[in-house]
């Protein structure tokens, strides 16, 4: 039966921090995985207002998303020793972290493996609930039913899914990111068009999620470039479309330009730290595949003109969708292709077939409008490497 889950509770705004302070437990584990977050005062900031509630409060540093099972094995392990009944996660990563850790606390037999099936995750909130401060960029986690494992060449990459680690509470407070750098902000806004636009045109997708998807994808161009420049109230903005990409794409079960992003990122060494762009370069090609079928061109178009872009016809308005894209990704600075991103044709020559069977094998791949095989998504490949389609 078809749902929309999402975080019970939203604050949002400046300052909303404060309203962590109203929580009420015995023990509280903040989780934080570093980087800007913690280099901005914000880490200190939540301990502060944390200290407020009269909860023991001890701080979890993990190294995510590097060593990520040893991280997660870890975290679970100070969990069940000082059995916290409320589980704070600082900054996207550590979200994403956080909820392996949640469930591996909560089912100490549990093995990471055993969380592969999607949507096949036991019942939480026996033991603790979930608060999560979101940073800009890591996919949205504050939103979504997903924790994701990166790959590697040896490895797929994959993701836990279940609508149980949807966070209870999520504070997006645009103090917690405040310095964020022009490229962390271009890289935002990718990734919530391409949530967005995945979302829209999914099979699954609903009134809800297209109400989620179209008004994150509007805020995003809308606000972008204000982003990138450095403007605090776009940043804001953007911030939202973000959560709101997440939710939509969360519960339209998301599509072929998430899987051909995190397979990507996880076998070609250049796209690891640039995911939001590697987003950028498969989205116009992903729109443009997709078009090629009447139902899911129908989609695009009426996406388009949501957002004011003008076509006589579907196709015509759908092709201005991509373009839009290829636009704004040149006005950000963000590379075109996976060649221009620094992968190399050797390397992408000796690792493409492997990619493409990744991705036609990956679970947010089935949830497209076309039938998604690897002849397809090697074509797809070639294209984003820079080479004709």
């Amino acid at each position: 039966m078809p749902r929309f889950t999402v975080p019970r509770d939203i604050y949002f705004g400046r300052e909303c921090i404060e309203r962590l302070s109203t929580i009420r437990g015995k023990r509280a584990m903040l989780i934080t995985a570093g980087g800007d977050m913690e280099q901005n005062g914000s880490l200190a900031r939540v301990e502060a207002v944390l200290q407020r509630t009269g909860m023991e409060v001890r701080l979890l540093r993990s190294q995510w998303p590097e060593a990520a099972e040893q991280a997660v094995a870890e975290g679970a392990a100070k969990m069940h020793a000082f059995a916290p009944d409320w589980i704070i996660a600082h900054g996207s990563a550590a979200i994403s972290a956080g909820k392996l850790m949640w469930i591996l606390f909560e089912y100490p037999e549990a093995v990471l493996s055993d969380l592969r099936r999607p949507f096949g995750l036991p019942e939480l909130r026996r033991k603790a609930r979930f608060a999560a401060i979101p940073s800009f960029g890591g996919g949205a986690p504050e939103a979504t039913a997903f924790a994701e494992l990166s790959g590697s060449l040896e490895q797929s990459a994959w993701a836990a899914m279940g609508y149980e680690i949807v966070p209870d509470i999520v504070f997006i407070d645009p103090a917690m990111s405040a310095g964020v750098l022009p490229a962390m902000a271009a890289e935002t806004g990718m990734e919530t068009i391409a949530y967005a636009a995945d979302a829209y045109c999914a099979p699954e997708s609903t009134p809800f999620t297209d109400a989620a998807a179209q008004k994150a994808a509007e805020l995003a161009l809308r606000f972008l470039c204000g982003a990138y420049a450095g403007e605090s109230a776009a940043q804001e903005q953007l911030h939202y479309a973000q959560c709101l990409a997440g939710m939509a794409f969360s519960n339209a079960a998301a599509g072929l330009t998430h899987a051909l992003s995190r397979q990507c990122c996880g076998i070609f060494q250049a796209c690891r730290a640039q995911p939001g762009a590697v987003r950028g370069i498969f989205l116009p090609l992903v729109i443009r595949f997709h078009a090629a079928d009447s139902d899911a061109c129908a989609r695009y178009a009426a996406l388009a003109r949501a957002l004011g872009l003008r076509g006589r016809g579907e196709a015509q308005a759908a092709q201005a969708l991509a373009e839009e894209i290829e636009v704004l990704r040149t006005t950000l600075g963000l590379p075109g292709t996976l060649r221009e991103m620094g992968v190399s044709e050797e390397e992408f020559l000796r690792c493409r077939r492997t990619a493409a069977v990744r991705v036609a094998e990956d679970f947010c791949a089935k949830a497209n409008p076309r039938n998604v095989q690897a002849d397809r998504v090697e074509a797809l490949l070639n294209a984003a490497f820079g080479e004709d389609e």
